[in-house]
């Protein structure tokens, strides 16, 4: 069945706009929903009133959309009927995502400090002297050290981060590190280390769904949050989590489970599924490889078992194998995003892929499936050589990783205890990372630059974070608020708003695979300039200096500027994004007008199970049994470890998400916060648990762990496990330039302590444990 149902009048677009935005108000709980943009001043009145499709960037979703523009002022934001990835809706967050080129706090000039750094003292300047200011320190730093690799780069996804990854190049550096390990480097590890790949999830065709600590309902993502929603009276969905998140209330079940047991539940199904030869046999037989040894490992993992482990009782585990296996292929233990829960995660994350694999629940209609994508064109660019550029800063062995792990880990056969096994060049490992900055090993890291990122409320243990930035002789931040690491930094560049400016095409890769891009909504307001202008402009800057390129060849140079230099600063966005496309007749024109660009909208399933097919692993087989991790000396089958439980007084605190806001950076839209309810945020405890400590709803109380101290107000709820308790992400920040949130609520980057998951890299968020005291 196609995803495109209807060829769309104007009509029949309103009443879809209507109908999915109403669809879209009740699962986010978002009665007050206002039209944002109304309010603003009226712009250049020569604009008239036009429609205008783009791309969302107030998530990682990108979903598609049309913005209503009145003499150049944004009106509104409305669904695109024709993008069939989102369902044609938009949420919340993309529809106040309006507010974002008007926000009061938004960055309006560039900035130079003036005073102590985090003091708020700065200066507005020019382009010219903040580049000069930028060029200069940056030639200093790497002429004092005699290595680009000094400089660092931090950033996290977005359109226009490829160019922020060019100045990267451009200044010669190995050390770029992005979002995956605070996100979901352990899934894509984990799942790769089975099937080659990280898979997407087909929800709309799947009859048993489990989704273990994704709060989906809330956490959206396209298009399976809204699959789910749809499908939910067609379809069992388990939800597991040690706290009813809005999701549960779509659940068929919910299972309070133990927290960091999750992977003990999973093989105590698996050994169900293999013993009462529930499997799909010829599967198994044609596409893996390791069974028979699975089979033998997963014996001592009985329910009876995983019952002792989990809290969750063995005749359920039994239910779940048994109807997990009765619905295959169309069923799915759903992989989520953000993964960066225990220091053993991947075995975790490995263990879910197995499950799918043994009961062919793997590219075919109903299972995971392998992502597709649409191939775009492509500029080969090639940067110098430097002598004086060094190896990342975060790879290799290490002395210090024993100081980021939990201490059950630290003597655990099947972790790496001296370094990160499979980090990304590209992402790097952000505990690591930071970790080797501070100890200043193997070399010091002087300068850093930000872009679309804030670590400081991103990565656990702020206060090492701020160490990290006071240790750097230079920081530039990018970006289009006043984020806390903006306000610890150097030079703050204002960069034009998603809604202002071209951005390259991407293809959103996924069971049917589109292609997006951006067009500019509005003028730019205020003087903003994009990544791209900025990489551009530092470039030529960089070219003035003679005694920044002392460290390669006058052939490495000359070709730069003749080739790269040329195609990177010549190629308006625009251009090079119809170049991208230029194979597919009419495809920039489809952008340009409907927003979304696709080769088919139907699924396509079976690709890798086609004669011939090699996957992407050592034997060239779903590896049940995983022979890299053999030769590693890692486990070659997930093996479950106990983690450590809270002592008498002490909960584990966990992370997750609100509907209203993403990550850390809608927190401070003011139409989001009304839409939240509340102005911050509140630590849910037991309501039992509470009324023994006398704490009362709206209590003041004291949240501390071994790194750090938060006072927020209390919220006892019987949707929690009594050993755990939790707030929203994202407030109790340390930003004056983020008025609604400045030093409102608490912070979890404050508290949770930073251990690592040791061979993805990943952050292990769950490992912290507190205490709470009344104050």
């Amino acid at each position: 069945m196609s995803l495109l149902k209807t060829k769309v009048s104007r009509r029949k677009f309103l009443g879809l706009t209507s109908g999915a935005l109403a669809s879209t108000l009740v699962m986010s709980n978002f009665g007050v929903l206002k039209k944002v943009g109304a309010s603003e001043e009226k712009g250049n009145s020569k604009y008239g009133r036009k429609f205008v499709p783009s791309t969302c960037a107030i998530c990682v979703n990108k979903c598609g959309f049309i913005a209503e523009v009145d003499n150049g002022v944004i009106r509104k934001i409305n669904p695109n009927p024709k993008f069939f990835k989102s369902r044609a809706m938009i949420c919340a967050r993309g529809n106040a995502g309006a507010k974002v080129p008007y926000d009061p706090d938004r960055l309006k000039k560039p900035l130079i400090r003036v005073g102590k750094r985090g003091e708020g003292k700065w200066k507005e300047v020019s382009w010219e002297e903040a580049y000069d200011y930028i060029v200069d320190n940056v030639v200093k730093l790497v002429r004092k050290y005699k290595n680009r690799s000094t400089i660092a780069f931090a950033s996290t996804e977005g359109f226009q981060e490829e160019y922020f990854i060019d100045l990267a190049n451009i200044i010669g550096t190995t050390n770029t590190v992005r979002h995956p390990t605070l996100c979901l480097a352990s899934n894509i590890q984990g799942y790769s280390s089975v099937f080659g790949t990280f898979p997407d999830a087909d929800i709309a065709n799947a009859e048993f769904v489990i989704i273990a600590g994704s709060n989906r309902a809330e956490a959206i993502v396209t298009p399976d949050t809204i699959d789910m929603a749809k499908n939910h009276r067609k379809q069992t969905l388990i939800y597991i989590d040690p706290r009813a998140t809005k999701t549960t209330a779509l659940a068929d079940k919910w299972y309070p489970i133990k927290p960091g047991t999750d992977l003990a539940l999973v093989l105590a199904m698996i050994h169900v599924i293999i013993k009462e030869n529930l499997y799909d046999k010829e599967f198994v037989e044609k596409y893996t490889y390791g069974f028979d040894k699975l089979a033998e490992h997963v014996k001592q993992y009985t329910p009876e078992w995983a019952e002792k482990e989990t809290e969750i009782p063995a005749s359920e585990i039994y239910w779940l194998a048994r109807e997990f296996a009765k619905h295959a292929p169309r069923s799915i233990w759903y992989p989520g995003r953000r993964s960066s829960f225990y220091a053993n995660d991947v075995y975790y994350r490995r263990a879910c892929a197995i499950l799918n694999a043994i009961c062919g629940a793997w590219d075919r209609p109903g299972g995971l499936i392998p992502k597709s994508k649409i191939p775009l064109r492509k500029y080969e660019i090639e940067f110098p050589i430097f002598d004086w550029t060094r190896d990342r800063i975060d790879a290799g062995k290490v002395p210090f990783l024993g100081d980021v792990l939990p201490e059950e880990d630290k003597t655990d056969a099947g972790l790496p205890t001296d370094s990160c096994q499979y980090l990304s060049e590209k992402d790097g490992s952000w505990i690591l990372f930071r970790e080797a900055i501070l100890k200043g090993v193997p070399y010091p890291v002087k300068g850093l630059f930000v872009y679309k990122q804030n670590p400081v409320e991103s990565v656990p243990n702020r206060k090492k974070t701020l160490q990290m930035l006071e240790q750097m002789e230079f920081i530039c931040t990018i970006d289009v608020a006043m984020s806390d690491t903006a306000w610890y930094s150097d030079v703050v560049l204002p960069e034009s708003t998603y809604l202002e400016r071209w951005d390259p095409v991407h293809s959103l890769n996924g069971v049917v695979p589109i292609a997006v891009m951006r067009q500019p909504v509005i003028e730019p307001l205020f003087d903003t300039k994009s990544m791209f202008e900025i990489m551009c402009n530092l470039a030529h800057k960089f070219m003035e200096r003679k005694d920044f390129w002392e460290d390669t060849s006058e052939e490495d140079l000359e070709m730069f500027k003749e080739t790269c230099l040329k195609r990177l600063t010549k190629n308006p966005v625009k251009d090079f994004a119809k170049y991208q496309v230029s194979k597919y007749p009419g495809a920039f024109e489809q952008l340009l007008k409907e927003g979304v660009f696709y080769l088919s909208d139907k699924p396509k399933y079976g690709k890798t199970l086609k004669d011939g097919f090699r996957f992407k692993t050592r034997t060239g087989k779903i590896e049940l049994y995983n022979v890299k991790y053999e030769e590693k000396g890692l486990h070659p089958l997930p093996v479950y470890t106990r983690h450590t439980d809270p002592k008498p007084g002490q909960f584990r605190f966990v992370v997750g998400r609100h509907g209203q806001f993403t990550h850390a950076s809608t927190q401070n839209n003011p139409w989001l916060l009304e839409a939240y309810g509340d102005k911050e945020n509140a630590v849910w405890i037991n309501a039992k648990v509470a009324a023994k400590m006398g704490i009362k709803a709206g209590d003041k109380v004291k949240v501390k762990s071994p790194v750090g101290e938060q006072i927020v107000k209390a919220l006892p709820t019987e949707y929690i496990r009594p050993d755990v308790v939790f707030y929203v992400h994202g407030f109790g920040r340390l930003s004056k330039g983020l008025s609604n949130i400045y030093r409102v609520g608490a912070s979890d980057a404050e508290i949770i302590v930073d251990y690592m998951e040791s061979i993805s890299g990943n952050a292990a968020m769950h490992e912290t444990f507190v205490t709470i005291e009344k104050i």
